[in-house]
């Protein structure tokens, strides 16, 4: 009996909690409606956004937002749910791209589609794979805030000119990639590595490896129509693990680990070093390397491809969404701030210029700053051009732990690959099965 009490009062303090987190009143004192919006960005960004939000509230005297920095983590993210269970949701909230799916599929996030049609809001308007990624079952629900184009090749050209190779420029196909990262590699006297040319598998995570290659390959993981996983049947996606796995068997996953043990992230990166002749770029290494190593000689060039597919067919596009959680008190109000948030000027404008990414709404003025910035402008291209995001299922999260196994056990010789994407492909069936069958 104690321990229900203890469990009981613990509940009603969460919720106490949550309500002074979200339980304002619907009308401030100046007769406004008042709107919640739960974003995750902690220092320069979180002071930047509220700045901007400021100016929403000037440009709306009936509306006002109150924004609440919220940790965009597990643990959070069960606040969240919590409150929308308790009837107290905040009115609008950051989400992650691939996580719409599956909030929208537990019943977490209104269907935007009546709203976008009365305040004039297409599909449309935002680059097609982060459309795709809102949308579930043939409903809306979230808007895209920014886009992340995925991925670049960075190579570093002070590297290319010790090896005699500058005037090669970068790889176009993953036959030159090959030939090249075998040219940059150095070994000491004792055939340590001292310096590789490439790792396919550290494109940001072994899921986010598999995907980007597998895409370059041709290949496909799922099939949305059926709402069916085909990663473990898909040529593609195979051929791309047995590349990736040449390197581990040409250069020794051991070896590589061994050698990539003490390196660290920003003005630590082994690219930044030297160390790592060419590595997949994301748009926010810019920034990064213009703070720490603003001397730094690299380029930024489209990612190779197999020569036989003729052009790149890797490009992805991930990034933050907005939605409305079920049960918010004012759904218009929070999708007026929604839509100024993705698509005024000024918040274009803003996310070029602070944070170096772009707008998820296609028909941003803002994209216009990337023109007279060479490595921007690639970046970009990269955005218009891409065809892809994550898989959009219930399952996507589970899906990448799966993912991640999967690699794994290629790389370190535990299964082959086509052992290791059909067991991917099988569990996580089972898994998306289990959560569709409670949609029924």
């Amino acid at each position: 009996m104690a321990r229900v009490l203890i469990l009981f009062a613990g509940i009603v303090a969460v919720l106490a909690g949550l309500h002074s987190l979200t339980g304002m009143p619907p009308r401030s004192a100046m007769g406004k409606t008042v709107i919640t919006f739960w974003q995750p960005w902690p220092g320069d960004q979180g002071d930047e956004l509220r700045r901007l939000i400021a100016l929403f509230n000037r440009a709306h005297p009936a509306i006002e937002m109150r924004t609440l920095y919220v940790p965009y983590n597990p643990a959070s993210n069960q606040k969240l749910f919590l409150s929308i269970s308790a009837g107290i949701p905040p009115d609008c909230t950051i989400v992650g791209g691939p996580q719409v799916c599956e909030w929208a599929a537990r019943g977490a996030l209104e269907p935007l589609d009546a709203l976008m049609a009365r305040f004039d809001v297409h599909n449309e308007d935002y680059w097609e794979p982060c459309a795709r990624q809102c949308r579930f079952r043939g409903k809306t629900y979230g808007l895209t805030y920014c886009a992340d184009p995925n991925f670049a090749l960075l190579w570093n050209r002070s590297v290319f000119r010790d090896a005699g190779l500058l005037e090669n420029g970068p790889p176009k196909t993953i036959e030159e990639l090959d030939r090249l990262a075998r040219q940059l590699t150095q070994r000491d006297a004792k055939g340590r590595l001292t310096r590789i040319g490439f790792i396919p598998w550290s494109v940001f995570g072994f899921p986010n490896s598999i995907f980007t290659w597998g895409w370059a390959f041709g290949g496909e993981f799922y099939d949305e129509k059926r709402e069916r996983l085909i990663c473990g049947e898909d040529p593609g996606v195979l051929e791309a693990m047995r590349w990736m796995k040449s390197y581990a068997d040409e250069y020794g996953f051991e070896a590589i680990n061994s050698f990539s043990e003490g390196f660290g992230d920003e003005a630590d990166s082994p690219f930044i070093r030297g160390k790592i002749a060419m590595a997949a770029g994301h748009i926010s290494n810019l920034r990064l390397f213009e703070k720490y190593a603003p001397n730094l000689d690299y380029g930024v060039a489209p990612f190779p491809y197999p020569e036989k597919m003729g052009s790149d067919r890797s490009a992805w596009v991930g990034g933050w969404c907005v939605g409305i959680p079920r049960g918010s008190r004012h759904p218009e109000a929070a999708f007026e701030f929604m839509k100024w948030l993705c698509s005024s000027p000024e918040m274009g404008k803003s996310m070029v210029q602070t944070t170096g990414q772009f707008p998820g709404y296609r028909y941003s003025s803002a994209l216009d700053l990337a023109k007279d910035n060479p490595r921007m402008a690639l970046f970009l291209e990269i955005l218009r051009t891409a065809r892809h995001q994550r898989p959009v299922m219930p399952a996507q999260g589970y899906f990448m732990g799966v993912l991640d196994h999967a690699v794994s056990d290629v790389l370190n010789g535990l299964k082959s690959p086509e052992q290791a994407l059909r067991d991917a492909q099988d569990d996580t069936q089972k898994e998306l099965n289990r959560v569709l069958e409670r949609l029924e």
